[in-house]
């Protein structure tokens, strides 16, 4: 990776202004990535090696690594002050506890991520800080990282178009008597020749599993009538994808291709409608009164969500959610229905909110019709 900051620091600025914090600090890989620019796996296969951004309203950054990170951390981060702790010597929140009192913020205003930081953690912090004021501020990251900058939005895009291409491409390949199994690989290999570095998440839901929201792909052959469902997520060191197709094996029935045309012409429907100020609960009832216009009664808890490093990220598209869109929001937009006895129907795009409208970024073939594999 690059030391290049794609954080929208002025965005997280005004957040942090906003959160009443004196400092927030991030300990999960999207957040320490998106503060830092320094990808460390290791914060998911190993937990408990803690490595964090120190962001105080006023002063310099500092990340906080174990000693064996310490090495690609300084190579990949625009933060100058990397100091590192030996895991099993020494804990990581003491070092962030020293860190904090050399700042002068020991019995300040703190946020971390609540949703991220195991309990044991949180426990030695607020027992080594007792004069702080330890809070939430995961929503400081989380509202900052919803509105992109030009150099994430053409990540991402990038990303999006190159797993569009590659579920295009297994499609195209697939026949008649392949596995789930199977096409599913192909499509991973694909995208790896596109330069993923690895697979956040892989869904091929076909035949009698395709009503089924997140299947498991068999060693099933694909059979004459089958429908498939593919939802599929890659990662370019960190910058990730989200793009869900669908296809037939064989010609499609004339109510496996009328539903997947109403599916569509819904998705388009949000689309056209997302623009700044609207809301994630109207885009909702935007899908939600689509479907009801076609007889269709739409039971999905949301029709779509933010995108970013994390698979849902805000803005939510969901009926309570009375949020409003920004510029330069990415989000995808994917209005899934799912019925036992026709099938599961499923178009997700990536979208980007503009200054007056929206614009689909997951444009490299046109998806109107359902792919016939032949």
């Amino acid at each position: 990776m690059s030391k290049e900051k794609l954080m929208n620091v002025d965005e997280f600025q005004r957040q942090l202004d906003q959160s009443g914090f004196d400092v927030v600090v991030a300990t999960s890989l999207h957040n320490v990535l998106y503060t830092s620019g320094a990808y460390i796996h290791t914060q998911v296969s190993i937990p408990d090696r803690l490595a964090l951004t120190v962001l105080p309203k006023k002063g310099e950054d500092a990340l906080l690594v174990c000693n064996i990170e310490e090495s690609l951390s300084r190579d990949e981060s625009w933060i100058k002050d990397v100091r590192s702790y030996v895991e099993f010597a020494q804990s990581p929140v003491s070092l962030l506890v020293e860190v904090l009192k050399e700042k002068g913020l020991a019995d300040g205003r703190i946020g971390i991520e609540k949703r991220h930081l195991t309990a044991i953690y949180f426990e030695e912090l607020v027992e080594a800080l007792p004069k702080a004021k330890i809070g939430a501020g995961d929503k400081v990251f989380e509202h900052a990282r919803s509105i992109k900058t030009p150099g994430e939005i053409e990540r991402y895009r990038e990303a999006g178009l190159a797993t569009e291409r590659a579920m295009l491409e297994a499609f195209q390949e697939a026949r008649p008597g392949d596995t789930e199994r199977a096409v599913l690989t192909a499509m991973k290999d694909k995208v790896a020749l596109y330069g993923a570095t690895g697979i956040d998440f892989a869904i091929l839901a076909a035949g009698d599993h395709s009503y089924q929201a997140h299947p498991t792909a068999r060693e099933r052959p694909l059979e004459p009538g089958d429908l498939v469902r593919v939802d599929f997520g890659a990662v370019w060191d960190g910058y990730g994808s989200d793009v869900a197709r669908m296809a037939v094996v064989g010609e499609p029935t004339d109510a496996q291709q009328d539903t997947y045309r109403k599916v569509w012409q819904v998705q388009r429907k949000a689309v056209e409608f997302m623009r700044p100020g609207v809301r994630g609960c109207d885009v909702f009832e935007c899908c939600r009164q689509a479907y009801a216009d076609f007889g269709i009664e739409y039971f999905g808890p949301h029709a779509g969500h933010g995108f970013g490093f994390a698979g849902h990220e805000v803005p939510m598209l969901q009926p309570f959610n009375k949020e409003e869109m920004r510029p330069n929001m990415l989000i995808c937009i994917e209005p899934v229905i799912l019925f036992k006895e026709l099938g599961g129907f499923q178009v997700e795009d990536l979208i980007l909110i503009t200054e007056d409208g929206s614009e689909i970024l997951t444009d490299y073939a046109d998806s109107e019709e359902l792919f016939v594999i032949q």
